[in-house]
């Protein structure tokens, strides 16, 4: 096992790093990040470190914060990771300096203060950072300003370096794959969770982690999921139901994608088969407006003229994610693409990856989910995920 990524490749991200402190003022920055589990938050700490927790759980007498990381970077001096674990993986890990810690917030905040930092110093996770281990970093830290910072990773790493697209292509693979037998699955006659099985097989076996596999059908199709705790019931498909799936995972590397279809076991009615291509045909559209320097704002717009002239009603699920897409790399990410999500300095540019969806529904006849992932190019937008778009058992 080895790095995917070259050390000269985490050289430049730290660099691009520091360059955007240098650019915000500031001298020093701590980003913490969390694994050990299948929601993580632990994109920026794995950017830039490749380390990733595998232990969670709540607090003992002997360990706090676990599954916990921090990259500490100060201008002028190399970076510094502190984990929760006994030994770091020498093989994998990007960072010389590590510091192990069964408390890795206070071994982040006596660093600190052994380093003589003082004034104001960017703290990255302010999302996810409990109360109380907040409280032990400021305990060890009384004289620093802590000023919340939580873009400042995120804006650098939105734009892919090739080697970065290069492993979102292979991911790709995985999820067009993936998300076929899933389909397959579900119009042709299995349970959800046989359908789940199906394509869990092909994520793993292709390197990939699982985050969800979503699948409803029938009565609930309006909702994410037919049984939210684990993504998919029992239950199977009747013939004429309309079904949706979607795949949540790190594909490759820990690069996300949630690509997602709607089908019909047998054969669709006119109903059905126009909502499901109405769904498609907004995804469509709104891909190719989605070119670099494009305003979010603008392609969200045309998303709702589309939704409205389409008509319908509005589900649960509409209600839960009111945008039609969004930025996408070690997590599902900012900005979104909403008229009422956007900023109006939201913009499109090269090589960012994202997401763009579409949701639809009509009474009497169901609702419609549709997905794809795409790189945003120069001269066109590269498409990730290819699976048919439409499944008709």
């Amino acid at each position: 096992m080895s790095r995917f990524f070259p050390i000269d490749e985490y050289e430049d991200r730290w660099e691009r790093v520091l360059t955007e402190m240098r650019r915000r003022g500031l001298e020093a920055a701590v980003v913490f990040g969390r694994g050990g589990g299948t929601m993580d938050s632990c994109g920026d700490v794995l950017h830039l470190s490749n380390h990733y927790a595998i232990s969670g759980g709540m607090d003992s007498p002997i360990w706090s914060a676990r599954s916990f990381a921090a990259v500490v970077l100060r201008q002028g001096h190399a970076p510094q990771l502190h984990i929760d674990e006994p030994e770091a993986r020498t093989d994998l890990v990007s960072i010389a300096d590590v510091r192990s810690s069964h408390h890795p917030f206070r071994s982040v905040g006596k660093a600190l203060a052994e380093a003589g930092v003082t004034g104001p110093v960017a703290l990255v996770g302010t999302h996810f950072i409990p109360i109380k281990y907040h409280a032990q970093l400021l305990e060890e830290t009384p004289g620093i300003e802590w000023v919340p910072a939580d873009d400042l990773v995120r804006s650098v790493r939105r734009f892919k370096s090739e080697r970065e697209l290069d492993a979102y292509r292979i991911g790709g693979e995985g999820a067009t794959v993936g998300l076929n037998r899933l389909m397959e699955g579900l119009t042709s006659g299995l349970s959800e969770q046989e359908a789940a099985g199906e394509a869990a097989r092909e994520v793993v076996r292709r390197g990939g982690r699982l985050q969800m596999i979503g699948c409803n059908h029938g009565a609930t199709l309006g909702f994410d999921q037919r049984f939210p705790l684990t993504g998919y019931s029992a239950d199977t498909p009747q013939p004429g139901d309309m079904v949706t799936g979607t795949i949540h995972a790190a594909f490759f590397q820990g690069y996300y994608m949630d690509p997602g279809r709607t089908g019909v076991r047998g054969r669709p009615t006119p109903d059905q088969r126009r909502l499901i291509e109405a769904a498609a045909g907004i995804v469509y559209r709104l891909s190719e407006m989605t070119r670099p320097g494009v305003t979010l704002l603008n392609v969200a717009a045309e998303g709702d003229r589309m939704t409205a002239a389409f008509g319908g009603s509005v589900s649960a699920i509409m209600k839960n994610f009111p945008f039609f897409g969004h930025s996408i790399g070690l997590g599902f990410e900012l900005p979104r693409i909403s008229t009422s999500m956007s900023r109006p300095d939201d913009v499109a540019h090269e090589n960012m990856v994202v997401g763009i969806e579409a949701f639809l529904s009509l009474d009497g006849v169901g609702a419609a989910f549709y997905e794809d992932i795409l790189i945003i190019g120069r001269e066109g937008n590269e498409l990730l995920t290819r699976s048919p778009p439409h499944w008709w058992g």
